[in-house]
């Protein structure tokens, strides 16, 4: 019996070495993996932490994850960066994620934080550039939100409202010129009308998104004016001056806004001049263009003939 007692006590001794050499030769796995890294070799540093995590002993250990998502990081800037999808990236948010979820340190969480603040970054960017270069509001959007989402993740309290004005600032401006190019594209239209209307709503006073709003709606009473067949029967002509109207209207209640806001703002004041010149208040429209004379504004008989403004308030 004591010999059975001797012999257990042994394989237990054994059992406990090769459980500590185990462990010891996952952490040294991970210090080469840091090595490898902080040497700047990310493809190989990558081999040797994969390891690291998929192992029982170190995959619950935040300091492995957090490494693998700075490895992974800097391979995938080299090639995926301003790309929407990315499996590199995702790599990255995954460590990211599984790190936060290991309940880190102080010094990880900041670390953490910093790569989730770079990649939220690079999200907005891809936004910018898919709604600017390629006009895709559908990609483009996806990458604001997926912005949106990181910056939560590295503050639940995190404001963005004056990132969600910038980002429907540009989205109206955007297709606001679309719509100037083809005014059937209707779609254009009612990406820009919605994307300042989200504009308003965070900032109702706001200068830019009214004006712009405002005059969206006039060059669609403006660009029916500009179709108008005037050998149409009375009853199409009746609806279109009402659509005229109705539009000329909607564009008034928001650029008179501006006006009363700021009454030097001397796009608010053509505006005004042209919305009651369409709308045949000519006593306010007289007004109106005088304001606009004394902030500088030369009108010809070019320009007053133009019934369509085409350029975007500021």
């Amino acid at each position: 019996m004591g010999n059975w007692r001797h012999i257990s006590k042994i394989l237990l001794l054994g059992i406990l070495m090769l459980v500590s050499v185990g462990i010891y030769a996952q952490e040294a796995k991970l210090v080469r993996a840091q090595q490898l890294y902080g040497a700047k070799n990310y493809d190989l540093a990558a081999k040797a932490i994969d390891s690291v995590v998929v192992n029982p002993q170190t995959s619950k250990d935040f300091t492995s994850w957090t490494t693998r998502a700075y490895i992974y990081y800097y391979i995938y800037v080299r090639t995926d960066k301003a790309k929407l999808d990315s499996k590199l990236r995702d790599t990255v948010l995954i460590s990211i994620r599984k790190s936060i979820t290991l309940n880190p340190d102080s010094d990880y969480i900041s670390n953490n934080k910093k790569l989730l603040t770079i990649l939220a970054a690079q999200y907005f960017n891809i936004a910018k550039n898919l709604l600017q270069d390629s006009i895709n509001y559908d990609r483009s959007l996806i990458a604001y939100n997926r912005y949106k989402e990181l910056l939560k993740l590295t503050d639940a309290n995190a404001n963005v409202n004056a990132k969600d004005s910038e980002y429907n600032m540009a989205v109206g401006s955007v297709y606001s010129g679309v719509f100037g190019k083809d005014s059937s594209n209707t779609k254009a239209l009612n990406i820009a009308k919605l994307a300042y209307l989200k504009v308003l709503e965070i900032q109702p006073e706001s200068p830019s998104g009214n004006l712009n709003l405002g005059l969206l709606y006039y060059n669609q009473a403006a660009n029916l004016s500009k179709a108008m067949d005037y050998g149409a029967p009375f009853e199409q002509l009746d609806y279109i001056q009402d659509n005229m109207v109705k539009f000329a209207k909607q564009g008034e209640q928001f650029i008179y806004k501006v006006y009363k806001n700021d009454n030097k703002n001397v796009k608010a004041c053509t505006a005004l001049f042209y919305i009651y010149r369409m709308l045949l208040d000519i006593p306010k429209s007289e007004e109106f263009k005088k304001k606009a004379e004394d902030l500088g504004e030369k009108f010809t008989d070019e320009s007053e003939d133009k019934n369509n403004q085409k350029g975007q308030g500021k």
